[in-house]
């Protein structure tokens, strides 16, 4: 049987989505175990000397207490910086609006049950046996910007609008996590079915893999990732070629929509989910997107005019309980 012996660690924000109304108990919680060095962040300028300092006390296991994109900016750095000689063991939690790499790699269960779970392993024996998953993350280099981005999700055209969708008619109202998700996902579908403007927007991209021809497509929606699950249980790619990152294209004017996108996502394509009818995926270790227009990354947009070049990380551990 596998043991993770040695230091623990965690960086929370506690500004992150279901951190703002419950951090003062998780805080309480994670403070019961001395064994865990707990360090608050308040803005990204604390991360590089929280991960300093853990990487002074040779810590093997680092749990993030944050959404998608403080974990992306967390483990961004821990590359970047190369701080740590041997990368740590890492544990997501969700305390995020969306926590979609939670759900696919990070500790389950709400919360305040998470991170019971999280501490009640590290008080304990901390076996690690069938509990380890690996992963890339993305690094995303726009070629306008100096600094790299890095993530598990990258999205564009119609998730650009569903996001927009989700943050002003559904998180504004308390609601999170996969249901908010789902809720999202689907008036996005409703409102493609429709033709409805606002979520029928689509975007030139020429689509480069590896070494490859570049390729161009009229895209509706653009859906790339590291993760082998993302909200919800969708699993939209289905593509048996070797690469870490995946990669599916729905292009404007793709046939059968609404019952091809529900196959698709549910991760049993039908058979009109092919080149011929709007439909493709891939799988690749390093891409380049040219595009003009706004991309998210594990929730964060950001826009861009031209190359966007996307390569695999170095692979991390991460403890799934």
């Amino acid at each position: 049987m596998r043991f993770s012996a040695g230091p623990v660690g965690m960086i929370s924000n506690p500004v992150s989505g279901h951190n703002r109304n419950q951090f003062g108990d998780i805080r309480a919680r994670v403070e019961q175990h001395p064994g865990i060095q707990h360090i608050v962040t308040h803005s990204p300028d604390d991360i590089a000397p929280a991960l300093q300092k853990l990487a002074r006390m040779n810590t093997q296991v680092l749990a993030i207490n944050g959404g998608d994109g403080t974990t992306s900016a967390i483990l961004g750095k821990l590359l970047e910086s190369s701080v740590f000689t041997d990368l740590p063991l890492i544990a997501l939690l969700p305390g995020g609006t969306a926590n979609m790499n939670a759900g696919d790699i990070g500790v389950r269960g709400s919360l305040k049950k998470a991170v019971s779970r999280f501490c009640q392993w590290s008080e304990g024996q901390r076996t690690t046996e069938g509990k380890l998953e690996s992963r890339n993350l993305m690094r995303v280099v726009a070629r306008q910007d100096t600094a790299p981005r890095y993530g598990m999700f990258l999205g564009g055209g119609a998730v650009i609008h569903g996001t927009e969708y989700a943050h002003k008619e559904i998180h504004s109202r308390g609601l999170r996590d996969d249901f908010s998700l789902a809720l999202g996902t689907l008036r996005t579908v409703w409102g493609v079915v429709r033709g409805d403007p606002a979520f029928n927007r689509h975007v030139s991209i020429k689509l480069t893999l590896d070494t490859g021809e570049p390729a161009q497509y009229d895209t509706l929606i653009l859906v790339v990732s590291t993760l082998q699950r993302l909200a919800f249980g969708m699993r939209p790619f289905w593509s048996q070629e070797s690469g870490a990152i995946r990669v599916t294209v729905f292009e404007q004017g793709c046939s059968r929509f609404a019952t091809t996108f529900l196959s698709i996502v549910r991760g049993r394509p039908n058979r009109n989910a092919v080149p011929a009818s709007g439909y493709s995926s891939f799988n690749a270790n390093t891409m380049t997107l040219d595009m003009e227009g706004t991309l998210n990354l594990d929730g964060e947009m950001f826009d861009v005019a031209g190359p966007v070049d996307i390569s695999a990380s170095l692979p991390l551990e991460f403890l799934q309980l």
